[in-house]
């Protein structure tokens, strides 16, 4: 299992960002998307390089 699935912000963030796209809220969603890659680093890497090696 990937750390960052564990993680309640992430998944409260991933789930805030879904529903402001939902209802098409570009303002609430770009915001979603820079937490989540500021959100602290999980097992010493940061979410953001997480994605994009994992």
């Amino acid at each position: 299992m990937n750390p960052r699935d564990e993680c309640r912000e992430c998944a409260r963030l991933r789930a805030l960002l879904a529903d402001a796209e939902a209802v098409r809220d570009r303002s609430l969603a770009a915001d979603c998307r820079v937490l989540l890659r500021r959100h602290p680093a999980h097992d010493g890497v940061p979410v953001a390089a997480a994605e994009r090696d994992g």
